[in-house]
């Protein structure tokens, strides 16, 4: 096992410079962070009847008592502003069957068939995907800017799961199911990934 660490800077180094021969800690930072395994998720808003969403995967659970999520969204994207001012978001968990939604909600040039099929839209809340591994509906009740991205924080006000657990997963670059352990032998299953 690789061990990186970097000593605290000096009055005239950056907070990243590395020791010669090694990346920068940012570089550290992305390829560790390849390791970690991340559920998808599509997080939709609805401002002034618009539909909007996209593809995230830092989302985790805050609260069981009272029910609520976090979604980390970058400054950066167009659904950011929105975010800030709405009362409702969702967040949709994709199914391991759900890659091509996945892709779709990254891709802004297929910004116009994000919505088309598939979706529970009223007009008012955020759209709610149909066959999601699960849905879950949260009142936007804060939200706090760091580095590049906010932290948006919602209380669960309803929920929605299809039967089949089996989410799609998304590490190191690429989406990925995971295969669940046979019943009666060691725990542990596996997981597989696709590019």
């Amino acid at each position: 096992m690789e061990r990186f660490a970097h000593s605290p800077a000096s009055d005239c180094a950056s907070a990243d410079a590395a020791m010669p021969g090694e990346p920068p800690l940012a570089d550290l930072f992305r390829q560790a962070m390849r390791r970690v395994a991340a559920t998808v998720n599509v997080v939709t808003i609805c401002v002034d009847g618009q539909l909007m969403g996209m593809t995230a995967t830092a989302m985790s659970c805050v609260s069981m008592d009272p029910p609520s999520l976090l979604v980390c969204i970058n400054q950066a994207l167009t659904m950011h502003a929105p975010m800030e001012d709405v009362s409702h978001f969702a967040v949709n968990v994709l199914h391991g069957d759900q890659q091509e939604m996945a892709r779709m909600f990254a891709d802004r040039s297929r910004k116009a068939a994000r919505f088309v099929s598939g979706w529970a839209v009223d007009g008012s809340r955020p759209p709610r995907l149909e066959a999601a591994q699960a849905s879950f509906l949260c009142r936007r009740t804060d939200h706090h800017r760091f580095g590049t991205h906010s932290i948006f924080i919602g209380i669960v006000e309803a929920i929605d799961m299809r039967a089949e657990i089996d989410p799609l997963i998304y590490v190191d670059g690429a989406y990925a199911v995971t295969e669940r352990p046979v019943p009666g032998f060691a725990p542990g299953g596996s997981i597989t990934t696709h590019g």
